[in-house]
């Protein structure tokens, strides 16, 4: 078991009580923020239900899975009786003990009261002006990636991938469509401006990358200026857009192109930033 999973078993082993999802979740926060010096377990996500690890949400279906955990009621509740908080380190063990001393006797109104009231949701920003973002998930945890979108006023995901599936957690056409009306931002999958997995296997140099990419402009981009009219009628209903693919580095990949092309695209007047 991974060293992130065995912490937030420890927690709930010795919160020793049965824990909904919504105060598990504000306890994993608390803990994350107040009670460890260098939080590198957790990202999470601030909704009007509160806040919300996605990762942490996996970790405990893995648990479940598993039979550390079972889900009685709604709630979750620790079947392993050895502990687990036996494995932490000295600092872990001491901020899981300041946490259950300050929380584990208090209501789940209580505890919901002093996140809301200590952290509150943060306000949609409110941006004017049409923006295309482009922006690459690799790197980035799903929690930090969508809190970026939302920085940036992103009403709508467009996904650019050909094949929308992935290894890394959280970022599977099917994860995104769930996860990212949680925050109010739109998913739409777009595979017709897609480069094919195969075509990228063997590239290595820059030269190898404009080689394709020069290929996909002739192509690809050539071949379905419906898709790039449709990015702007989308942009024109939604007013701030991002298309998304994997790589970090923008210059290698090819939403580069897609952004590139769209300043070709009737009345379109945007400005394009790479996050």
């Amino acid at each position: 078991m991974i060293h992130r999973i065995k912490l937030l078993l420890a927690l709930v082993q010795e919160l020793g009580t049965a824990l909904t999802p919504e105060t598990l979740q504000r306890l994993l926060f608390l803990f994350c923020k107040e009670y460890i010096e260098h939080n590198h377990y957790y990202e999470f996500l601030m909704l009007s239900s509160g806040p919300h690890s996605l990762q942490a949400e996996a970790d405990l279906g893995y648990l479940v899975h598993k039979g550390y955990l079972v889900r009685h009621e709604g709630c979750f509740i620790a079947t392993d009786k050895k502990r687990t908080a036996t494995d932490l380190d000295f600092f872990e063990k001491i901020g899981i003990q300041k946490l259950k001393k300050v929380w584990a006797n208090k209501s789940a109104e209580e505890i919901k009261a002093y996140v809301v009231d200590r952290y509150p949701v943060p306000p949609m920003p409110q941006i004017e002006g049409h923006a295309l973002f482009t922006i690459g998930y690799e790197g980035r945890s799903p929690e930090a990636y969508i809190n970026l979108l939302l920085d940036n006023g992103v009403k709508l995901l467009c996904d650019v991938r050909r094949n929308p599936l992935s290894k890394k957690f959280g970022f599977s056409k099917s994860e995104l469509a769930k996860n990212l009306p949680l925050v109010g931002t739109a998913y739409l999958h777009m595979p017709e401006l897609g480069i094919a997995s195969e075509e990228r296997q063997t590239l290595q140099t820059d030269a190898d990358y404009h080689a394709l990419f020069m290929k996909y402009e002739e192509t690809t981009l050539a071949q379905r200026g419906d898709k790039l009219t449709e990015l702007q009628n989308l942009l024109t209903q939604f007013g701030r857009i991002a298309i998304t693919c994997f790589e970090a580095d923008v210059h290698h990949c090819h939403r580069n192109r897609v952004a590139r092309a769209m300043p070709n695209i009737p009345n379109f007047q945007a400005k394009i930033v790479h996050l």
